[in-house]
């Protein structure tokens, strides 16, 4: 995984994702972050059914997803609200994912990466961006865009713990 902290629209290569972070500054404004209250999903430019809300708890520090969009829970094969990050990623995915979201938390900065994973001799791979909201000090939701280079039809087959990551994807700068 290729990944960026504290990205600025012009270095995010997707023009949606580069939509969805001007609007994340836009409601920021002159804050460390917006609050979870400025965070309005009719107002965001980017589809709904590729964005999912996570909840940051701490001591012990986790991430349970609070909303999934459609292809999002597509993705995951199923019903991910109230579940936690590490209960829905295969294995081999979960600690490079819990180390993205968790340096997002810690530094209230927006995160860009350029992932992906193989598996039945095929390569799958895919944009995120992950937003924090919360007040200074306390990152209390992460929201995640997810930008695939697949069609979720070419999953049906793939067993989720055979998927291995891909080691480093492109240039995410």
């Amino acid at each position: 995984e290729k990944a960026m902290d504290n990205p600025r629209p012009g270095s995010v290569e997707e023009p949606e994702l580069q939509k969805l972070l001007a609007h994340w500054h836009e409601i920021r404004g002159e804050r460390a972050l917006p609050t979870r209250a400025d965070l309005d999903p009719v107002l965001l430019p980017f589809p709904l059914d590729r964005l999912y809300l996570i909840e940051v708890r701490r001591d012990p520090e986790d991430y349970i997803i609070r909303l999934a969009g459609e292809t999002v829970q597509r993705f995951y094969r199923g019903r991910v609200a109230g579940r936690s990050i590490g209960e829905v990623t295969p294995r081999d995915f979960t600690a490079p994912l819990i180390q993205h979201l968790s340096a997002v938390s810690h530094t209230q900065r927006p995160a860009y990466a350029k992932s992906g994973f193989a598996a039945r001799n095929s390569v799958f791979r895919y944009s995120r961006l992950v937003l924090p909201f919360g007040e200074p000090g306390r990152t209390t939701h992460l929201l995640g865009a997810v930008v695939q280079y697949f069609s979720l039809a070419e999953l049906v087959h793939v067993n989720p713990d055979a998927a291995r990551p891909l080691p480093d994807i492109g240039n995410a700068a």
